[in-house]
């Protein structure tokens, strides 16, 4: 049960990382129309955990962390946190079930 629980908050967590991460992509301008009240769906990343830098620095001298840059390849391969593994953003999904259940996963595309 504890299993299915944390892979499913890990899950929801890269989701969450992966759609802040490519918001940017996917944004198309609407046309100008009357405005219409919805309400705004829930990002899953506005509730995801932040770390400090000096946070991630202590967990990754510790060895209790796995970074992952979610960026394409050539990004990764021009440069890339030390220690970090390549997991493109489109592929991460497919990826959890090999992730370590023993550490905190950061995630990052900048």
């Amino acid at each position: 049960m504890r299993v299915a629980i944390l892979l499913s908050f890990s899950l929801i967590v890269a989701v969450g990382v992966l759609t802040g991460c490519n918001s940017h992509e996917a944004f198309i301008p609407l046309a100008p129309s009357t405005p219409v009240q919805s309400p705004q769906p829930k990002n899953p990343a506005d509730e995801a955990r932040r770390i400090t830098a000096e946070e991630l620095h202590k967990l990754w001298e510790k060895k209790d962390v796995l970074i992952i840059d979610t960026r394409g390849e050539p990004d990764y391969k021009a440069g890339h946190i030390p220690g970090a593994i390549s997991v493109p953003a489109n592929t991460v999904a497919t990826k959890v079930e090999e992730l370590p259940r023993t550490k905190m996963i950061v995630a990052y595309c900048t």
